[in-house]
């Protein structure tokens, strides 16, 4: 160690570590892992050199595997590791100090388990052979072992394990497979994580689950609860590295027990929607195994596990994780008495077969009875926990809901046909049952068979499954209903982060290209989260969907996350597959040429959705919207090219960037006011317009009237569409009437969702009469909260890895805005206050920033008093205010003194 650094404790430490993009970081490679951090406060906060020490144990930094010694480098993003190669499953402590223009300090260490070679567990299931299965014995299985640790420290605990198979895909009888997790996972009893994903790989997802703080000396258990309707493996091993470096394993074998979950949880319906067959739960606990998931379980009388018939492709480690945070109870109001005399929950028989359409299972509500509901406040994914002391044979109708009914109950039967309705019949005692798979809902309405005396005020808990929320984002404003419409987007990307970024988690649980895209730069916005926008993209690039424009969003996604993360590992993996997805072969003067195609239909235009959205968008050959994003495309090919230093891609793309561009401008746009919708059309459609001018490709001169054109139309575009529309009018200029949008009250506006909808997490569409099947959890319509943080507080990554941002506020009419945008190295604050003639910014750490103050926007005449750290160029003109080269800090321009 530096004999600078002996003495220097109090100084600030980098903070913010990361190995290849993980906070908590697995499945990391043996060799090419990347490194990064956020450089403290200390100095003028730019790195001059940086030191990074990797070792075996927390303690091991004395005689370290790895050390660099003090680098000269600015470098803090995707920074390589080049030690030697690391041992497989086996966990590592890293830590980082860097000096600025004072000297640094050491980070604290952190922990990362790199991948798995092989599988370390037998791929089991149970608790009989496939070909004995019958109906009541294949959606559920329990799965436990036991065993003993010695008393000494544990020094890192992990458990990798996978569960096949999450998806399923359409077949002859219908759709199959849940598209959620096959697995629960406790440790000592406690819910330790879920899994496994979703891969788009042939390689099967596995998860690293951490149980450092879970075991402990003596006795410990191991269980899982699973269900897959196919594919049907579940396989594990629990690594133990103790004090002393000793490394035990607990690998899944015949030897683990196994117990049929079909008494526990009956029946073979499904939730429904009819896009997956996910199950109903329909716990009773009068057969649940007390105490399964505890040590010192007797199970003795349980069989042992059964090799899975299913083969395991190659491991493949999984960087998003979904987990599970339990809510604060929710005061449940108790609405009615008993149940009528026959009806379903007062001991008569269940009525004939459901009406036609509707769910396995299914049955007509009871109509009283000891009834609570509860209004969670907005809408999760996950489900319920109840915590109750019951009677044997007790049921509890449980019905979850994203709306009420007219007479205050739950609708229960979704708009999407999914249908959240099940029945959970108690024993004695204490107990508590807790949903295993996927709901979203905001609404619960609990009925208790007649006479049951249970008391429901205070037993419902909201259970979440999401991806870690890491925050960091934040915007208030002059106008409450504009920071309404932020929180609403803010929460739906945090709501609905499970294992991709899915249309929503009730219908398709299925991801799309043009989803992502709008869900990718939300994220972005509201915190410094990449891993699921780094697997939904992969996923997408080897599963596109069948838009045809949507095959030409993957390399604008790449490059938003290259310019977000610095780690170009995704754009040399991926490009093959980029370069697939676009229309080359079709070109016809520059243009693509294809036919129009069908709804659905593979290649197929789709232009908006839902079709009532399209403002009367004529379909032609030579489409304008699918030529805007093929140019588009072509441009970010070329930019991805010239980052990997692929010359061949860089230079024919950009030509075909430039030919794309002139052709669409000279064919499409000509001397028109605004964009036609074809070639052979003269319709022009917001859509037509909005989007090449949000995509950067209308030529300068002509955006005023380009913009004036999209402002005198009104919202004409879908909850999706808005996010070009929006990003147009920036781009034009009309920040007024993009900011207008964002709050206005007209059906089509984010305002009707929130007060004339009850929506918490954005809707599909802006209102049920233009699409009756809606739901109310799709992320893809949290466009506001990205164009805040990229158009009204201005702040957008312009270098690889945030090393340099455009800070250019568009406050509109507002009078003051106040927000926090974060990016990997760091947060950039913005706080103006218009009329007090102030801005302030702070530049995050080892950042440079360029910053752009309109001065008609801002009210700003004559010379401004600046404040500003780094050694910055002023530009000033009749329009804007230009300083460039601004580094990390304070900054402070004033003109109303």
């Amino acid at each position: 160690m530096s004999p600078r650094h002996l003495s220097s404790r109090a100084r600030p430490r980098p903070e913010e570590l990361r190995v290849d993009l993980q906070h908590l970081p697995v499945g990391i490679p043996v060799r090419g892992a990347r490194f990064s951090w956020v450089v403290p406060q200390l100095g003028d906060s730019m790195q001059r050199l940086h030191r990074i020490q990797v070792a075996r144990s927390p303690r091991g930094f004395g005689s370290p595997l790895w050390d660099t010694g003090w680098v000269t480098s600015e470098r803090s993003v995707a920074v390589p590791y080049e030690g030697p190669d690391l041992d497989a499953s086996t966990p590592y402590w890293w830590r980082v100090a860097v000096d600025t223009d004072a000297p640094g300090d050491w980070s604290s260490a952190q922990c990362f388990v790199t991948a798995a070679d092989a599988w370390g567990g037998e791929a089991i299931w149970g608790p009989v052979a496939m070909d004995e299965w019958t109906a009541e014995d294949i959606p559920w299985v329990l799965l436990r072992t036991e065993f003993d640790l010695p008393a000494q420290p544990i020094r890192a605990a992990f458990v990798e394990a996978a569960g096949l198979s999450p998806e399923g895909g359409p077949t002859p009888q219908g759709p199959r497979g849940g598209r959620q997790h096959v697995y629960k996972l406790w440790a000592n009893a406690q819910v330790v994580g879920y899994g496994s994903v979703r891969s788009g790989f042939e390689e099967a997802m596995y998860h690293t689950h951490d149980l450092t703080g879970v075991l402990r000396p003596g006795r410990n258990a191991l269980a899982a609860l699973c269900w897959a309707e196919q594919g049907r493996a579940f396989s594990a091993r629990l690594v133990v590295v103790l004090a002393d470096g000793t490394r035990l394993e607990v690998p899944t074998s015949t030897r683990w027990r196994a117990f049929s979950g079909a008494m526990m949880l009956p029946g073979l319906g499904d939730i429904g929607g009819g896009w997956f067959r996910a199950p109903r739960e329909d716990w009773d606990m009068r057969h649940e195994p007390r105490g399964w998931q505890s040590p010192g379980f007797d199970d003795s009388g349980w069989d042992r596990a059964r090799p899975s018939e299913a083969e395991l492709p190659p491991p493949m480690p999984a960087t998003v994780s979904i987990r599970h945070h339990l809510g604060e109870t929710v005061r449940a109001h108790r609405v009615s008495g008993s149940a009528p005399a026959g009806s379903a929950l007062a001991g008569a028989a269940p009525a004939g077969p459901p009406a036609a359409g509707s769910p396995t299972g299914s049955s007509a509500r009871v109509g009283g009875g000891e009834i609570w509901r509860a209004d969670l406040g907005r809408e999760i994914v996950g489900g319920i926990r109840l915590e109750v002391v019951g009677r044997a044979g007790v049921r509890i109708r449980v019905r979850l809901g994203e709306e009420l009914e007219a007479d205050g109950t739950v609708r229960s039967r979704l708009r999407t046909s999914n249908f959240y309705e099940e029945t959970w019949t108690l024993r004695d005692g204490p107990q508590t049952i807790e949903h295993w798979g996927l709901r979203a809902f905001r609404h619960v309405e609990l009925e208790a068979d007649a006479g049951s005396g249970l008391d429901l005020s205070r037993a419902l808990r909201p259970v979440v499954l999401r991806s870690p929320a890491m925050g960091g984002g934040s915007f208030t404003s002059s106008d409450p209903d504009l920071d309404r419409v932020w929180e609403m987007c803010r929460y739906s990307i945090e709501a609905t982060s499970q294992d991709l970024y899915v249309d929503t988690q009730s219908r398709e649980r299925l991801p799309y290209e043009g989803d992502a895209l709008v869900n990718q730069r939300s994220q972005y916005a509201v915190e410094p989260s990449f891993a699921l926008a780094r697997s939904s993209l992969a996923f997408l690039v080897r599963r596109p969907t069948w838009p045809a424009e949507y095959h030409l969003m993957p390399p604008l996604m790449a490059w938003e996350d290259y310019l977000a993360t610095g780690d170009d590992r995704r754009l040399r993996e991926d490009l093959h597959f980029l370069e697939q997805g676009g229309y080359q072969h079709l070109l016809d003067g520059g243009l693509v040429r294809k036919d129009p195609g069908s709804a659905s239909e593979w290649d197929a235009d789709l232009v908006d959705w839902p079709q009532s959205s399209r403002d009367g968008f004529e379909f032609t050959e030579v489409n304008t919207v699918v030529n805007a994003f093929q140019a588009a495309a072509f441009r970010a090919l070329a930019r991805i090219g010239e980052a990997i230093g692929d010359e061949r891609v860089a230079q024919s793309y950009a030509e075909s960037a430039a030919a794309a561009t002139s052709a669409l401008n000279d064919r499409m746009l000509g001397d028109g006011p605004s964009y036609v919708d074809g070639e052979g059309s003269e319709h022009r459609s917001q859509h037509a317009t909005a989007i090449p001018v949000a995509l950067g490709l209308a030529p300068a001169a002509r955006l005023p009237a380009l913009g004036g054109f999209l402002a005198s139309g009104g919202m004409r575009m879908s909850v999706y569409g808005a996010q070009f529309l929006l990003d147009a009018l920036f781009t034009a200029g009309r920040s007024r009437e993009a900011i207008a949008q964002m709050t206005a009250r007209t059906t089509e506006s984010w305002l009707h969702q929130i007060d004339d909808l009850g929506a918490s997490i954005v809707p599909e569409a802006w209102d049920s009469a233009q699409k009756p099947n809606m739901s109310y959890s799709h992320a893809w319509g949290t466009t506001p909260v990205n164009v805040i943080a990229r158009w009204v507080l201005g702040v957008q990554v312009i270098e690889p890895g945030a090393a340099r941002v455009r800070i250019a506020p568009h406050p509109g009419p507002l009078a003051r805005i106040r927000g926090v945008v974060p990016t990997i190295r760091g947060p950039v604050d913005v706080d103006l206050d218009r009329d007090a003639g102030r801005l302030r910014v702070h530049v995050p750490p080892n950042t440079r920033a360029e910053l752009v103050l309109d001065r008609a926007e801002l009210g700003i005449h004559g010379h401004p008093r600046i404040e500003a750290p780094g050694e910055w160029a002023l530009g000033a003109s009749e329009d804007e205010i230009v300083l460039d080269g601004v580094t990390a800090g304070h900054v402070q321009v004033r003109w109303h003194e």
